[in-house]
């Protein structure tokens, strides 16, 4: 099976992708010019619709609720990156804990030899701005403590490839919350401000799923993903504002937080993500070197 494997790599890969949303869809694209085939799993008939229209094919599954058996038989490569679709501790585990592991049975079925799974660097507990390898200690709440169940479950697999790659903060087309609300006049920026951010451009996201598609060795493998650049709240909302010439921000820690503290009621921890091993590994490289450079497109 190994010497099929790395014949397959050479050329077109089947590969199917569980939650092909955000980061999935545009994964997607870039296989497919690489010469892969791509199918993306999404929960409803708007969004297969959406990848259609696109080019990408696209079948519709609620991974939580039908029955998998309607899905194309045959991959070589699965990769799970389903989202929430929720906030609370039942939808973490329903998603990274037993999502996971169901779809773990499932690529067994269909023969893939490769199971990916897009987590996040959410799972470390570090909150004291130091620097953090895929060594460092991780969980201690219960979100985090799924994502973990479920990597532990893709990492101990019988596969002969199994990845899990722990995205840092997804930004992108349509996802730039913080310059969004400085573009609107809104300059009081609430919350904490002096937290280390380690953020991941969607288009580098996508990157480094078809690097480890195309280049992990054998075995299980954990990479942390992002543009290796962290930067504060603080520093980033100065920069925006500069760039756009607005007036300067003004920082009020009792004034209303970002989107992530009123969807999970956690604040932001702060904390330096190294990810240099999946650079020395895979050979991955971000296109964006940093968040500075990743925006520039939307200031316009």
């Amino acid at each position: 099976m190994d010497g099929q494997l790395f014949a397959a790599v050479s050329g077109s890969l089947r590969i199917a992708v569980l939650g092909c949303g955000y980061v999935g869809t545009a994964f997607a694209l870039q296989a497919q010019a690489r010469g892969h085939t791509v199918l993306g799993v999404v929960r409803s008939q708007e969004s297969v619709g959406r990848l259609q229209a696109l080019g990408i094919s696209a079948q519709a599954c609620d991974l939580q609720a039908d029955d998998w058996s309607v899905l194309t038989p045959a991959f070589d490569v699965v990769i799970y990156a389903a989202s929430t679709g929720g906030a609370g501790v039942d939808a973490y585990a329903r998603t990274y804990d037993t999502g996971v592991k169901r779809a773990l049975a499932w690529a067994g079925r269909v023969g893939a030899c490769h199971f990916i799974f897009t987590s996040s660097t959410g799972v470390y507990r570090q909150d004291d701005g130091s620097v953090v390898t895929e060594a460092s200690e991780v969980g201690g709440t219960p979100t985090a403590d799924a994502m973990l169940a479920g990597e532990r479950a893709v990492l101990s697999s019988r596969f002969d490839q199994a990845t899990v790659l722990r995205f840092g903060g997804l930004y992108g087309p349509g996802r730039h919350y913080l310059l969004d609300q400085l573009k609107r006049g809104e300059n009081v920026i609430g919350g904490r401000v002096d937290h280390f951010i380690n953020y991941l451009h969607q288009e580098d996201a996508a990157g480094a799923m078809l690097a480890a598609v195309e280049r992990a060795a054998m075995g299980a493998h954990l990479y942390n993903v992002t543009d290796g650049q962290p930067v504060t709240k603080a520093e980033l909302a100065v920069w925006i504002s500069a760039q756009l010439q607005l007036t300067p921000p003004t920082f009020d820690a009792e004034a209303p937080a970002g989107p992530r503290l009123r969807r999970t009621g956690q604040a932001q921890p702060s904390r330096r993500v190294d990810a240099g091993l999946i650079r020395r590994e895979l050979g991955w490289e971000p296109h964006f070197a940093g968040v500075f450079e990743g925006l520039r497109p939307f200031l316009r």
